[in-house]
């Protein structure tokens, strides 16, 4: 009995300990996770599971994300990242479901009123409410920036 609360002890410590060696050496663990992956998906390429231009994206695309966030969490321009990535990534995300929402609502729905209308006119009207929705999504991102001066806890900028 004694001895399974040692281990459990042990245990503990050595979880809080990867972690903390986790946080310092996170460039490391992602480049032997990526390795992993990428084996994994030429192994499914040549069995015939998935495709060619499938495994050729998920090889280039990681390290790329890899080298941007190990940039961004070097620098010395982190405040410019997460403006360019709350305002840029924040408002074309945020901005894809308020057009979805307003395109159902004024457009698509059976009781919406612009459905009476032709089907050029629709998708003209349903073109501006998708530059429109951008737009009001990026401003409302700016302004949540702005609020929290574009600090950001438990993001990838963090370190």
């Amino acid at each position: 009995m004694n001895m399974q609360n040692s281990d459990n002890r042990n245990l503990k410590e050595k979880i809080k300990n990867f972690w903390i060696n986790y946080k310092k050496n996170w460039i490391w663990v992602n480049i032997g996770a990526y390795g992993s992956y990428i084996i994994i998906f030429w192994v499914l390429f040549f069995v015939g599971i998935i495709d060619l231009a499938l495994v050729i994206v998920l090889t280039i695309l990681p390290p790329l994300l890899i080298s941007v966030a190990y940039y961004a969490r070097t620098s010395k321009h982190k405040k410019i990242m997460s403006k360019i990535v709350l305002i840029g990534c924040g408002g074309l995300s945020l901005g894809f479901f308020i057009w979805i929402a307003c395109s159902y609502v004024f457009i698509a729905a059976p009781w919406a009123l612009l459905r009476v209308l032709p089907a050029a006119l629709r998708g003209r009207i349903n073109l501006l409410l998708l530059i429109s929705s951008w737009g009001f999504a990026s401003y409302l991102m700016y302004r949540i920036g702005k609020k929290r001066e574009w600090i950001f806890p438990n993001s990838i900028f963090a370190t």
